[in-house]
């Protein structure tokens, strides 16, 4: 019982003299990644807010702050709530500032793209949603289902929105919507990645 817990560094360095010794670059993003650990815990739990990462980040060597960007953009989804999105946007154009060589102009116009499709994205599936929903309301057959109850066959009468959500045709508009705009919103992040380095 007297081991200590091993770090993530020891257990990689435990690793790499087995398969061979990691080039600097590993070594410093694994440090990277250590020290991003607790500072990106209190970022996401709302203890630090984007200017306060900058403050803490400042004057840190570029492979960090970049560490910290990726970080960032690898928490962006498509379904974050606006303010999330809001607030990890500006954590990136803040570290962005940071850089000798900055790109915040590329940067900015990807998320920008991401803030855009978000949009497009929950407007479409509104409209969708409205329009079968007013379909449903116009057919009141749409709104019956038989539902089973031991031997028995009793026929419900859904509400409009119930009818809708329970829908083939909007299960399925779900599953294309979620496709087509998970794909655009991947080739974005990629871009955005790259203007990082």
């Amino acid at each position: 019982m007297g081991e200590k817990i091993k770090t993530a560094i020891e257990i990689a360095m435990e690793k790499a003299a087995r398969i061979g010794e990691l080039s600097p670059e590993e070594k410093e993003k694994i440090e990277n990644k250590e020290k991003l650990k607790p500072i990106m815990a209190e970022f996401y739990k709302g203890k630090l807010s984007p200017n306060d990462l900058w403050q803490r980040l400042k004057g840190s060597k570029l492979s960090l702050l970049v560490e910290t960007q990726l970080n960032l953009i690898n928490s962006l989804r498509l379904e974050n709530p606006q303010a999330e999105l809001q607030k990890r946007k500006k954590g990136i154009l803040a570290l962005e500032t940071l850089k000798k060589d900055q790109n915040t102009s590329m940067i900015e116009l990807n998320l920008n793209l991401i803030e855009d499709l978000q949009r497009r994205a929950k407007e479409e599936k509104e409209r969708a949603y409205n329009n079968l929903k007013a379909n449903i309301e116009k057919n009141p057959q749409a709104r019956m289902r038989e539902v089973k109850q031991g031997q028995a066959t009793i026929v419900m009468r859904l509400s409009a929105d119930e009818a809708a959500k329970q829908s083939p045709q909007w299960k399925q508009f779900l599953l294309e919507h979620e496709r087509r705009y998970s794909q655009e919103f991947a080739k974005i992040v990629e871009k955005l990645k790259v203007e990082l380095k």
